[in-house]
């Protein structure tokens, strides 16, 4: 039997006005178990179906004991499946307009929403590219989350882009991105008990120098912050040498389990 997720709304700031947040995990809002909070990446689908990354990844660490929840942001449409392969023209067609700002602040409602709901005293914000992005600044000197994660965790997350995978910075929300120097300011004035960073060999953009350059700036002890390279993975970590697993979920969630405790 597939684990139910219980659905609620944080307000957005952007078009439908609507931030879901579905959640896996005890109904009780009190509870000792960790709370891992999924942000996903830039024009990002993430929901409890079979097969989203978001999804499978959620389950797996409700095995393990945790409780987690997935934030989808606010945007025009949510029909993903229209636009087939052509992600630019999703983009386009669900987040014209919308910004950076917008977006960071669709995270944070939705995190803190999480958070309220639950009422975990042991919270960690595990953010896809974009989705990091947003956790370190709102964990750093920006406005953003209201309580001190007990750890963050990346995925594919750097501090700037590969210069043949610059013509995406034109597309909506990436057009307003804040400049390094924003990002790395805030993982020097990092709230988090952990840092762990997850970087995909394949990664077509960002590199590992600029993955490392974050864990590296951040101001943890050195035996608080971990940086793990999964050879062959893209940067979704949706397939290893082109092809398609969920092996890297499986990797990720075996370093991360022994943490949340």
């Amino acid at each position: 039997m597939i684990p139910a997720f219980e659905t609620i709304h944080a307000k957005g700031s952007f078009g439908d006005r609507l931030v879901p947040v579905h959640i896996l995990g005890p109904k009780e809002k009190k509870n000792t178990a960790p709370l891992v909070i999924l942000l996903h990446g830039v024009h990002g689908c993430a929901d409890p179906e079979p097969g989203n990354k978001y999804g499978e990844l959620a389950r797996m660490l409700s095995q393990e004991g945790a409780c987690c929840a997935i934030v989808e942001t606010s945007r025009i449409r949510r029909d993903r499946v229209t636009f087939c392969e052509d992600r630019e023209a999703w983009a386009h067609s669900a987040f014209r307009g919308k910004t950076f700002a917008q977006d960071h602040a669709d995270a944070v409602a939705g995190a803190e929403t999480a958070a309220g709901e639950i009422g975990s005293e042991n919270v960690w914000i595990f953010g896809f590219s974009l989705g990091g992005i947003h956790a370190i600044l709102a964990s750093g000197v920006d406005k953003g989350f209201s309580f001190k994660p007990s750890g963050i965790a990346l995925g594919g997350t750097g501090s700037f882009i590969r210069p043949e995978a610059a013509t995406s910075l034109l597309l909506p929300i990436l057009d307003t991105t804040p400049p390094k120097a924003r990002l790395l300011e805030s993982a020097r004035n990092l709230r988090a008990g952990r840092l762990l960073s997850f970087y995909g060999s394949l990664d077509s953009t960002f590199s590992e120098e600029s993955c490392k350059e974050i864990v590296a700036a951040a101001s943890l002890p050195a035996d608080r912050k971990n940086f793990i390279v999964i050879e062959g993975a893209d940067h979704s970590f949706r397939t290893i040498k082109g092809l398609p697993t969920i092996k890297t979920l499986e990797i990720m969630v075996q370093v991360l389990s022994p943490l949340l405790i």
